[in-house]
């Protein structure tokens, strides 16, 4: 028979607090397993509780770590009656057998095995955003100093190796408002990887925030499915601003100088610009669609058209071709004789991914040709920006051509000829047209230029322009206009 009894340490440990330990007992052998919980005062503790009362009322989070600590002896009798079947029952048996990181109240462990199961449904975007935040958690709360970061291996066994020797843990009552504030100034030293003399980018800073965000709700969900709950959720008061970045974009001219350049036909970077056109004239088609783009995606229904089903989004979309598309995919493919392989020469037609034809076909591919097919879409679109470089600078445009400035360059020119904010909202596949507001915002530049000129000339002012330009713009640059009108 094993007795059970919770202790306090007796001396702090290095933050001040004072730890909580469960005394495992079989055979007049005594064994201590560690918890996870700590009472910043002696006086928190109660060593003679009637019930599963510990901790007493006078620590704030007395209700959900006496939850804890029940949880934790109910863990070891279950250990216990494990051994005890087998007849190995020992104090020490039972101590290394438990697993007291309790995952409804270890953050870390929830978020993990929340990871793990996007990683499984075949979510690996998902998945890498989860485990970069874990990681960079993980280095935070175990001391690790923004400038060693860069030092550490970014995958692999040796990666799995330097975090498995990262013991400290976070429990859900641990990430207050405080934490996220020293959290969000951790991450502001953090070395930019592809730039080690910049930081992290604010905007990075931000969307990390955005999964610790989700991570933590979903947990909050989980608790209180248990039937516990936390009081506060200090994402409700904590911030983390984003820097309205410059989105880059190209001309109708610069688009005219890149279609004119003389390029051997057949070689990468010809098949590289007839990507860029394609999803400039298909209303911005993001390079991961354009990519795994096949020939039984080019249907007729009065006329030629794409139909395929976004990756981002899981939503069907449908462009119809204009002759200036229809004439680059009468490049890659009969339309007569149209096949499953990919219209672009970029991923293999032979591979097990490849056999994946339709949206559902490649949802039920195992989670591992799931990842190799999204490392090499992501490869792919690598070397198409590498080679759209080269085009740029062989066309005289100073500007950074990338796959994604052709959804930029599309969603510009339809605002520039006044096209319908939602049927622009349509073509790019946003999911609201709050998304696409902002997104148009960013390019908005000829709208404050001729707000200014209009304000600024008193001689020549036509009001009700005036209103309906002023009304055009977002609040953040009206009020930049109206502080410079108060001057």
């Amino acid at each position: 028979m094993a007795t059970y009894r919770f202790e306090l340490n007796d001396k702090p440990s290095r933050n001040g607090k004072y730890a909580i330990f469960l005394r495992v007992t079989v055979n007049g052998v005594r064994k201590k397993l560690k918890t996870n919980l700590e009472v910043s005062r002696k006086s928190d503790w109660n060593p003679t509780p009637k019930g599963d009362n510990w901790i007493r009322p006078s620590e704030p989070n007395s209700k959900i770590w006496n939850v804890v600590l029940s949880k934790t002896i109910e863990k070891a009798k279950e250990t216990y009656q494990a051994l005890a079947n087998e007849g190995q029952v020992t104090s020490g048996k039972i101590v290394s057998g438990m697993n007291v990181e309790a995952e409804t109240f270890s953050f870390i462990s929830y978020a993990e095995e929340y990871a793990k199961c996007t990683y499984e449904a075949g979510e690996y975007r998902t998945y890498t955003k989860y485990i970069t935040l874990l990681n960079k958690l993980k280095f935070f709360i175990n001391g690790i100093k923004p400038d060693k970061i860069l030092s550490i291996p970014r995958s692999g066994k040796e990666l799995d190796e330097y975090l498995k020797k990262l013991k400290k843990d976070l429990l859900f009552n641990e990430i207050t408002l405080s934490f996220l504030n020293k959290f969000k100034a951790y991450l502001r030293k953090v070395p930019n990887s592809k730039n080690p003399d910049l930081t992290l980018h604010q905007n990075t800073i931000s969307k990390q925030f955005d999964n610790f965000k989700s991570l933590y709700n979903k947990g909050r969900i989980e608790l209180r499915e248990k039937g516990l709950s936390l009081k506060n959720n200090p994402f409700d008061d904590f911030e983390c601003e984003t820097i309205d970045t410059n989105k880059e974009k190209l001309t109708i001219e610069e688009i005219e100088s890149l279609k004119a350049l003389k390029l051997e036909e057949g070689s990468l970077i010809w098949h590289t610009r007839n990507c860029f056109l394609l999803a400039f004239y298909c209303a911005g088609m993001r390079a991961g669609d354009l990519i795994q783009l096949r020939g039984t995606n080019i249907v007729y229904d009065g006329g030629w058209r794409i139909s395929y089903r976004m990756d981002k989004t899981d939503t069907i979309k449908e462009i119809l071709l204009l002759p200036e598309s229809l004439e680059i995919i009468t490049r890659y493919v009969d339309l007569e004789k149209r096949t499953t392989d990919y219209v672009f020469p970029l991923l293999d037609n032979g591979t097990n991914y490849a056999k994946a034809i339709t949206w559902e076909d490649k949802e039920r591919l195992p989670h591992e040709v799931k990842k190799h097919l999204l490392q090499q879409v992501n490869s792919k679109n690598s070397l198409l920006n590498k080679y759209l470089g080269k085009l740029a600078e062989m066309a005289g445009i100073t500007k950074k051509v990338s796959m994604h400035i052709a959804r930029h360059s599309f969603a510009n020119i339809a605002r520039q000829k006044n096209a319908n904010v939602y049927d622009i909202s349509k073509a790019l596949g946003h999911s609201s047209l709050k998304i696409t507001e902002s997104y148009l915002s960013k390019f908005d530049t000829q709208s404050q230029d001729e707000t200014m000129k209009q304000v600024f000339d008193a001689n020549n002012i036509d009001e009700e322009l005036l209103v309906k330009q002023l009304q055009r713009l977002p609040p953040g640059k009206l009020k930049d206009i109206l502080k410079k009108t108060m001057k």
